[in-house]
């Protein structure tokens, strides 16, 4: 259809008309009437341009500003629409470099300092991005975009209080502003002032309750905080506003973990993989939780996984190392802690745990060297002493052992359980006196601890403090009535004591549960001769020897005498 107007110019205002309503296509047709009438009027590329970009046809748009710029260079505006369309086209170099020849022929265009410095931020070069920014405020101090561009540009610097005064700055000028409040928060996280993030949080939800990024670092900062419940909360808000938010379902699932909640985190992980099956840590925070829920050959499935995404990662070999500890496959579990040793030589961890391996197996020779690492690296691992000193203590290393226990206590003088060992190597070693001060140490922690109180008897006995150690028999025996054998050597003592009768009942109790105890027969035979019952001593002290011979009988090596 022919339209009736003529000009160029009266064609570009048509044009301009259909853009003005939004009709692009329609606008585009008037331009290119002009266009055809007189090639050469800037203005009718320029709006052609503009009608494009709002049509989103980006590149055609770039080639009309071309156009508009090499009949007239030295048109700011041309330069300017250029480097807003390069922006477009994510081509930020050419941008930067288009809207840097628009404020040369314009300095006073905020615009066109606005897009620069969003082009310089794009390419890392955010002191540059600054500086654009600048020129932005300092010719219209009120452009909250602006100041909203120079607070993420100062943020990228590290300069984060600059940061928050820019974002204070766009709060003053528009306190609706949720993106403001959002950044706010943000950076406030970066200075690791979570209290003050949460607030800045709280205003941007109530501002906008639409706001699903807002609510998503809510949760991240509240998990941060350990208040894993409400953290919860804050992740259902964001993942009903985005459903398909893998990030939000995977940290929901760390979030539920630390509740304890595994099953309802097994599930958060694996909407998350539905969603993003690429996203980072899934197979590894699965394998955790399976190995909580002791779903084990799961778990290795998913360790083993998470090492195929990640190899190199450390804490995967370690935990996947703990599962086989766990499951007492030691050689396998020695396997993957060297992997991860290899990977990261200062992995403490592993160094101990590949110890622990290496005690369960047997090889204590091993073990002290895993040990020995520990303790190099870390002095201040009272437990690594502690089973450092175990492994020596295995390999009759006592006085080696001994200052193995003392380093441990020396840095946690309140556990008890090495005051036991170190009584202990304190006993073999003859230090009686020494052994019952640790055994006390011990017992005044736990007071029901029955091979301490045993021990501590033994002690006692072997110092000649018979009776001390008869009220140690009968602690251990009203804690665990089960110990049998504990009767005898109560029964030993009370001799001594010449408490002959209630040694009596001591060695019967013990025969009643062993018949066969020949140390219980031998010394109730003794019992019966110091209360001068010798027919009676004569049977229990003949079964003592029949049992005497049956057992050389089967073991003939132990009749043997060894030469020196």
């Amino acid at each position: 259809m022919e339209l009736p107007w003529k000009s160029a110019e009266t064609w570009c205002g048509k044009g301009r008309a259909y853009a003005e309503q939004g009709q692009y296509d329609r606008a585009v047709e008037c331009y290119d009437r002009a266009i055809s009438l007189n090639a050469n009027v800037t203005a009718a590329w320029y709006h052609k341009g503009l009608a494009l970009r709002d049509a989103r046809r980006y590149r055609e748009a770039a080639e009309c500003f071309d156009q508009g710029i090499r009949i007239d260079p030295t048109c700011a505006r041309l330069w300017h629409a250029r480097g807003q369309v390069l922006y477009d086209l994510r081509e930020y170099r050419e941008a930067a470099g288009s809207c840097g020849q628009a404020v040369k022929l314009a300095p006073d265009s905020a615009s066109g300092w606005l897009i620069r410095g969003h082009a310089f931020r794009k390419i890392g070069r955010a002191p540059d991005a600054i500086a654009c920014y600048d020129r932005v405020v300092a010719l219209e101090p009120g452009w909250v975009e602006a100041w909203l561009a120079r607070g993420t540009a100062l943020a990228a610097e590290r300069r984060y209080d600059a940061a928050i005064d820019c974002y204070d700055r766009v709060i003053a000028l528009d306190p609706g502003n949720a993106n403001a409040w959002y950044a706010r928060g943000t950076i406030q996280i970066l200075l690791s002032r979570y209290e003050d993030a949460l607030a800045s949080y709280d205003r941007a939800v109530v501002i906008d309750p639409n706001h699903a990024d807002t609510w998503y670092t809510r949760g991240c900062t509240l998990a941060a905080l350990q208040r894993y419940d409400e953290a919860v909360g804050c992740f259902d808000r964001a993942l009903a506003l985005r459903p398909d938010d893998a990030g939000a379902c995977y940290n929901r699932g760390r979030a539920l973990q630390n509740l304890e909640r595994y099953k309802e985190a097994l599930e958060a992980y694996d909407r998350a993989f539905r969603i993003n099956p690429e996203h980072p840590g899934i197979w590894y925070q699965k394998a955790i939780v399976l190995k909580k829920l002791k779903r084990y050959d799961l778990s290795l499935a998913c360790f083993d996984r998470a090492l195929r995404e990640n190899a190199v990662d450390a804490e995967i070999w370690y935990q996947k190392g703990l599962l086989f500890f766990v499951l007492k496959r030691y050689g396998e579990a020695v396997e993957c802690f060297d992997q991860a040793l290899r990977i990261r030589a200062d992995y403490t961890d592993s160094d101990y745990y590949r110890g622990e391996c290496y005690y369960a197996l047997g090889n204590c020779g091993a073990a002290i060297t895993c040990y020995q690492a520990v303790v190099r690296k870390d002095p201040g691992n009272a437990v690594a002493w502690n089973n450092y000193g175990n492994a020596l203590y295995q390999l009759e290393r006592y006085e080696e052992a001994l200052v193995c226990y003392e380093r441990a206590l020396e840095v946690d003088p309140e556990n008890r359980g090495v005051w036991n060992n170190k009584a202990s190597v304190l006993s073999i070693l003859s230090h009686y006196d020494k052994a019952l001060v640790c055994y006390d140490q011990e017992l005044l922690a736990h007071p029901e601890n029955a091979d301490a109180w045993y021990n501590k008897g033994l002690a006692l006995f072997i110092l000649g403090r018979y009776g001390e150690a008869v009220a140690c028999y009968s602690h251990v025996l009203e804690i665990d009535p089960s110990k049998h054998e504990v009767w005898s050597t109560k029964g030993n003592a009370l001799v001594l004591l010449e408490r002959y009768e209630e040694a009596l009942d001591c060695y019967d109790q013990a025969l009643a549960f062993s018949p066969d105890d020949a140390e219980a027969l031998n010394g109730k035979a003794m019992a019966l001769v110091y209360l001068d019952r010798p027919t009676e001593a004569v049977k229990y002290h003949e079964r003592a020897q029949r049992l005497s011979n049956r057992t050389r009988a089967a073991n003939p090596e132990l009749g043997k005498s060894k030469g020196f």
